[in-house]
This record gives C-alpha cells, sequence and structure tokens, in this order.
C-alpha cells in the first residue's frame, strides 16, 4: 500500500458528521421501533397481505394457460387433406358469379 493517508484523513474529516444519539433519543428510538413491531396491522395492511400473493398466483395461472391455449392451437395441423380442403372453402368471382370450392 502507500503512505497516503487519504483515507485516515477523510475519516477523521467525517467523524464531527456522523450521527450518534444521546441516551435519551436512543431510547426514544427503541420505544418507536418496538412500537411499531408490536402493532397489530390495520384492515388495509391484512388485506395486502393475503390480496399480494393471490392476485400474483392468478396472473400467473393466467398467464399459463394463455400460454397453452396458443401452444396447443398452433400444434393443431388438419388428420387429412379433405378435412384441411372442406375446413377453410375458397371463392372464386368470375363475370360477377361467385363459385365456392370447398371439396
Amino acid at each position: 500500500m502507500s503512505d497516503d493517508k487519504f483515507l485516515e484523513r477523510l475519516r477523521d474529516d467525517a467523524q464531527r458528521l456522523r450521527y450518534e444519539p444521546d441516551d435519551v433519543m436512543l431510547s426514544r428510538l427503541s420505544v418507536r421501533v418496538r412500537e411499531r413491531v408490536t402493532a397489530a396491522p390495520t384492515v388495509a395492511q391484512f388485506l395486502a397481505r393475503w390480496f399480494r400473493p393471490v392476485a400474483a398466483s392468478l396472473a400467473v395461472l393466467a398467464v399459463a394457460a394463455t400460454l397453452g391455449v396458443q401452444y396447443l392451437e398452433s400444434n393443431q395441423q388438419p388428420a387429412t387433406l379433405e378435412a384441411a380442403l372442406s375446413a377453410d372453402p375458397v371463392e372464386i368471382s368470375v363475370d360477377g358469379d361467385v363459385y365456392t370450392l370447398n371439396q
């Protein structure tokens, strides 16, 4: 390491900026922390604790169902050529007459 005393000087200069509470302030802080830890949850807090995981689970299920349906629909192929032709009829228009080809 070097003989540079930069870090030591920085610590000495920052010493007066540190917050070190006195005994009265320390006891007040500890009482406030204990009070918040032991406080009973409100109705809104209670519902939020239960609603967030339920909503997240339902969202995951919805995404999984959507992906499953998309996968099944994209991989479905007609079994035979006749089924493929009869599934999508083709319409041809000639001189105002419309002809439908589905076989």
